[in-house]
């Protein structure tokens, strides 16, 4: 596997976790009390790992992208 498929996997479970995290967004409108504190945790945690997923890629994807341009000779 290279850099950027691996990039791709990461961008792709950086996308399944946004939805979800939109889908529990709209429920915690409806909750008091400590339900929607629970509620509002779970989304903090599942926000915190959308972005370091999305943050790694990226960063994966343009680490592959360099080492490709490495690998190609120069004409």
């Amino acid at each position: 596997m290279d850099y950027r498929e691996w990039g791709a996997e990461y961008l792709e479970e950086a996308q399944r976790l946004k939805k979800r995290v939109e889908n529990l967004r709209r429920k915690y409108a409806g909750l008091r009390s400590e339900e929607a504190i629970l509620l509002y945790r779970r989304i903090a945690m599942l926000y915190g790992m959308y972005l370091e997923c999305l943050h790694t890629g990226r960063y994966l994807a343009e680490k592959g992208e360099e080492y490709e341009k490495r690998k190609k000779p120069e004409l």
